[in-house]
């Protein structure tokens, strides 16, 4: 019998592995259900189909990851519904991602209800001059540095209105890393108007498109949780 119901619903920042078990053990209670799973750079997607309705099993994996789970659609348009819904605004400092970031949420119509804009900030004395980064910082911590990705930050939120800012800088290769900090580091920082400012380093697989689309998701989904949860990511 063809399947009649289906439902599709998006885990953020999860990795295959860490939902693996799960799926195993939904498969071995619900057979009848085909349960597919679809990973993709910083997020997956889980899809049930039946010839009965599958909303419970929609709800038992929202219980299973309360905090990464923002139900159907891409991390960015929900990310977009939950800006617009709670009246609060967004800014970006871009260094290797180059502006890829403000691409994936202008793409999504209405992002003008939310989104300020975006610094692209490629060398470092431009991460200087216009986002207050200080000189020794990068000359002592380096441009992909949790240190560097905080003050790109705390230089948004002195620049800007914004209510949330969101910083990116790394090395997305091929070429360009070091023993200490090889091709792949990036460092991602979320501040918020008024709290502390979540930062951490990632690596990125090899692959220079990889690791952008790596990092725009990682971070998009990072704010996301820090909006709707309150709740950090990276540290």
């Amino acid at each position: 019998m063809q399947a009649e119901y289906m439902r599709r619903c998006g885990l953020c920042l999860l990795k295959e592995e860490e939902v693996a078990f799960f799926v195993q053990n939904l498969r071995k209670s619900h057979p009848d259900v085909e349960i597919a799973l679809f990973p993709s750079p910083g997020e997956m997607q889980l899809m049930f189909q039946s010839d009965r309705p599958v909303d419970a099993l929609v709800e038992l994996t929202k219980q299973q990851f309360p905090t990464f789970f923002y139900g159907e659609g891409r991390i960015e348009e929900a990310m977009a519904k939950a800006f617009i819904e709670r009246g609060k605004t967004l800014s970006f400092a871009e260094s290797c991602t180059g502006g890829a970031m403000a691409a994936k949420v202008t793409a999504i119509p209405g992002a003008s209800g939310y989104f300020l804009g975006s610094f692209v900030t490629y060398c470092n004395a431009w991460k200087e001059r216009f986002l207050h980064v200080s000189r020794s910082t990068l000359e002592t911590k380096g441009a992909v540095s949790r240190e560097t990705v905080i003050e790109m930050v705390r230089g948004l939120l002195q620049e800007t209105d914004a209510d949330y800012c969101a910083a990116i800088s790394g090395i997305a290769g091929p070429s360009g890393g070091s023993k200490q900090v090889p091709v792949g580091t990036i460092c991602i920082a979320i501040g918020v108007r008024g709290d502390r400012i979540d930062a951490g380093i990632i690596h990125a697989p090899q692959g220079r498109s990889t690791a952008i689309d790596l990092a725009v998701h990682l971070t998009l989904g990072a704010l996301w949780r820090r909006l709707v949860h309150q709740t950090a990511t990276f540290s």
